[in-house]
């Protein structure tokens, strides 16, 4: 069963409509600010055993890669999860962020689907990220150069630390 999508729209805009809020839910990052996550990353999340780390290191077309793992490192930033109260969604439910990661989230949106062809977490958007966004969604910040591999082409996708 597909879960219904928070449109790209609504994700780019920011506009947390009441809709998208009952698909999905609001993630607080304790000292930083908060992201949405929609029902579909929620759905893998569970699949994946409940648990996700998103942080950043160096790879792709831009200076920072975006990267997600099963496992959790020693200090990650938990979040703090709300969603209305009869929809259960985040019981069970583990999001983290790296330091690093954290202060660039505000206002962002975390999705799962088929993005170029293969099925993964992306962030749709991320407005405290200044300058142009990697067309893949896997990385930011200024160009790495012509020769910088793509995260897409190199088929990475979920990993453990």
């Amino acid at each position: 069963m597909r879960l219904p999508r928070t449109s790209i729209t609504e994700a780019r805009t920011g506009v947390e409509s009441p809709e998208a809020l009952g698909r999905g839910l609001k993630a607080s990052i304790p000292g930083h600010g908060t992201f949405i996550v929609t029902g579909d990353a929620l759905a893998m999340i569970g699949v994946f055993g409940g648990l996700l780390h998103c942080y950043q290191g160096q790879g792709g077309c831009r200076r920072q890669g975006l990267y997600f793992s099963r496992t959790e490192p020693k200090k990650p930033i938990r979040c703090q999860l709300s969603a209305p109260a009869t929809s259960g969604k985040d019981e069970g439910i583990v999001i983290s962020v790296s330091h690093e990661l954290a202060a660039k989230l505000d206002g962002a949106v975390l999705d799962f689907g088929t993005f170029n062809k293969m099925q993964r977490f992306v962030w749709l958007t991320m407005p405290a990220v200044k300058g142009p966004a990697c067309t893949c969604l896997r990385s930011i910040g200024p160009s790495a150069g012509k020769r910088s591999p793509c995260l897409d082409e190199q088929g990475i996708g979920l990993c453990d630390l």
